[in-house]
């Protein structure tokens, strides 16, 4: 308060007459008044409005998941010797049947050889006991001959046969031992660190030689828990229903889609969770076995929904609001509610209509039942989507 008294002679102090007081109190008081912004002292305040539309939104699902190989085999030595020298380039690319190791195929030569001379000695005594047994049959019928030398005759022969057919058997092992000394891809992928040099003895204890991972396509496995799972495709129909994309580690969507092969037939006890397996193209190897990614569980078809900026969505104790601009540019509060969120954007699901007006920056302005002044910052892209639809 401001002391309008000022020192007098006989007093120290004197005031000023009430009449002076009063006059003064009133010039001050339509300033104060004007300056603390009371009606009338401008227009209505301005706003930033945007329109609510119907938009199409793409039901999704995010879950965490780890990439495989679809095919992965260890190579190993199925007979024993020394390794030759290797015949790919290690983290290479390698096809289906190519040869990927030799080992010394001389001892496995020697036996091809001798087991086929062992075949060619049985079927020379085969030939020889059939002759025999021919001859003491002719016998036989000429009553000339025994029938206990034709029975001999009889078993030496089958006897023979047994042991032709023993040779041609330990032949196909020997042939199968020398073609083991090459040792070949069994699928098509990239092959890893060989794990013997060039010399080594080796053999089917040794271990692996080397792996080979498949890359393309690949599989991605992620845990759904189940009382969500009867969305992502349990049936084939559904698997139609729903496509498969990938958030790598760096943020970004891979460029290629999967889709879903098939669930697990039981579920984790400690998780409840059910994992379901989908395969996914690798064309420019950007995956890898053992990746952990973001798994988009996706719908193929949008569906329409009504979309507001998240912007205009306001929270108090009683929940979630916005304020809408109605046609006589008079503020409504608005109770909503809201789904998903879609970008800048939020699912509306109750309490808006397609081309409602909602403040989107200026609320501290507005209060409901006051007068402002919209401006439409709707952008032009959306603005032509406001109204609702009215094709059928």
């Amino acid at each position: 308060m401001i002391d309008l008294r000022l020192p007098s002679p006989a007093t120290g102090r004197r005031t000023f007459p009430m009449r002076a007081a009063l006059a003064l109190a009133l010039a001050l008081a339509p300033a104060t008044v004007l300056a603390q912004g009371a009606p009338g002292a401008g227009g209505p305040p301005a706003v930033n409005i945007e329109q609510v539309r119907l938009g199409d939104v793409t039901e999704q699902q995010v879950f965490t998941g780890r990439i495989e190989a679809a095919e992965s085999v260890e190579i190993r030595a199925r007979v024993q010797g020394y390794l030759g020298e290797r015949q790919f380039e290690e983290g290479a690319e390698v096809e289906k049947g190519q040869v990927l190791f030799t080992i010394d195929a001389a001892p496995y030569e020697a036996a091809v050889s001798q087991a086929e001379a062992a075949v060619q000695n049985a079927r020379a005594a085969l030939e020889l006991n059939n002759l025999s047994y021919e001859r003491q049959q002719t016998l036989r019928e000429r009553n000339t001959g025994s029938q206990a030398a034709l029975d001999e005759a009889r078993a030496n022969r089958d006897q023979a046969e047994a042991t032709l057919r023993q040779n041609e058997a330990a032949l196909k092992l020997a042939q199968l031992d020398l073609g083991y000394t090459k040792i070949t891809a069994p699928i098509s992928g990239r092959i890893g660190v060989a794990a013997f040099s060039e010399g080594a003895f080796i053999g089917p204890d040794s271990g692996a030689l080397a792996r080979i991972v498949q890359q393309d396509p690949m599989r991605v496995a992620f845990p759904v828990p189940q009382r969500r799972l009867i969305n992502i495709g349990q049936t084939e129909n559904q698997r139609d229903e729903v496509v498969i994309k990938l958030r790598l580690a760096d943020g970004s969507i891979y460029d290629q889609e999967g889709e879903i092969l098939f669930t697990n037939i039981e579920a984790n006890e400690g998780t409840d969770s059910v994992m379901v397996r989908a395969r996914v193209p690798n064309p420019d190897r950007v995956l890898y076995d053992k990746q952990l990614v973001d798994v988009i569980v996706a719908a193929r078809k949008p569906e329409e929904k009504l979309l507001m900026p998240q912007s205009a969505m306001l929270i108090d104790q009683q929940g979630t609001y916005t304020l809408v601009v109605n046609d006589k540019n008079k503020v409504e509060q608005r109770r909503i509610e809201t789904g998903e969120q879609r970008g800048p954007a939020v699912v509306v699901t109750e309490g808006l209509e397609a081309g409602d007006r909602v403040i989107v920056a200026g609320q501290q302005k507005a209060q409901p039942g006051m007068q402002v002044e919209p401006q439409d910052v709707t952008p032009k892209e959306q603005a032509s989507t406001s109204a609702p639809s009215t094709n059928q």
